[in-house]
């Protein structure tokens, strides 16, 4: 979104606004005590409607404006059906929480089960072993006793470590609140976007969320093993990524309550505090911040 001038308070919004849509620009009008501020969704448009909004401010009497009346409601009847169309679809993602299906979000799903099934093989005697080959560093001792810097297991070909660690937990509670965000904007955004989308989302944070977590450790404290595991960071940046589409692609159908932003920022907040013990914070930061600009690039 784009603001692209002020208007006098002596001119009606009303009227350049639904010339504007007449012409395919939907704008958004905030009142405020220097005059009517307008602004654009879709920033293609952003000096067409800044060249349209000095014709309006030069000649606001013209016929051209008042004409646009009748078809700028004609645009907005055409939006309210496709936003009924909207809301029975966020009716049958409704019925998709009572009613699983396998169709509708199988990435979802198949992460959920991925997760699920490496903390059963974490509390089993598989523990070492699992997490030997899926921690992102591998901390290699030589055979002079030296340890390495950690990233000799990815540069020898083990890629598979940029990803991994957001499969494993450290506990029930741990798993249970990173699978229920999962469930949550996971469905939302493959029902919403596809499941393309939702895999391209769920690679690129992973690999920077963990990759951010990695550098913040060897920062902070360089030269001691660094272990970190969890969802959280890319389940950060999938509440990110339905936050900036909420905010600036509406039409997308992807909304989020207020509260559950707040309660996500505020968990964010709480988990720098240290109450809640050691947190991949940097995970945490890096993911949000990878949603967010994914959503406002309109990926």
């Amino acid at each position: 979104m784009r603001q692209i001038g002020t208007l006098p308070k002596s001119l009606d919004p009303k009227v350049f606004a639904d010339y504007r849509l007449w012409l395919g620009i939907k704008t958004r009008v905030d009142d405020q005590p220097e005059g009517w501020q307008l602004w654009i969704y879709n920033e293609d448009h952003f000096t067409r409607a800044r060249d349209e909004l000095h014709s309006y401010v030069s000649a606001p009497d013209s016929p051209q404006y008042r004409d646009a009346e009748q078809a700028a409601q004609a645009v907005r009847r055409k939006q309210e059906q496709i936003d009924r169309q909207f809301r029975k679809h966020d009716r049958r993602v409704a019925d998709l929480w009572a009613y699983p299906g396998f169709r509708r979000r199988p990435l979802t799903m198949a992460l959920v089960a991925v997760c699920v099934i490496v903390f059963l093989l974490q509390q089993s005697g598989w523990r070492d072993s699992v997490e030997e080959r899926l921690f992102f560093a591998s901390f290699y001792v030589d055979p002079r006793g030296q340890l390495d810097d950690g990233l000799s297991g990815i540069r020898h070909g083990e890629i598979w470590r940029l990803v991994t660690p957001i499969f494993m937990h450290g506990s029930i509670l741990h798993i249970l609140f990173n699978m229920s965000c999962l469930s949550y904007f996971g469905t939302l955004i493959e029902v919403r976007r596809g499941t393309l989308r939702l895999a391209g989302l769920v690679l690129i944070s992973a690999i920077l969320s963990n990759v951010g977590q990695f550098m913040w450790m060897e920062r902070t404290d360089p030269g001691k093993p660094h272990y970190f595991l969890g969802f959280s960071g890319v389940g950060y940046a999938l509440f990110g990524y339905i936050w900036m589409k909420s905010l600036y692609e509406p039409e997308q159908g992807m909304t989020i309550h207020p509260n559950n932003v707040n309660i996500m920022l505020g968990w964010l907040v709480l988990c720098m505090t240290g109450v809640l013990g050691p947190i991949g914070n940097a995970a945490h930061f890096v993911g949000l911040a990878v949603g967010v600009a994914l959503g406002v690039l309109r990926f």
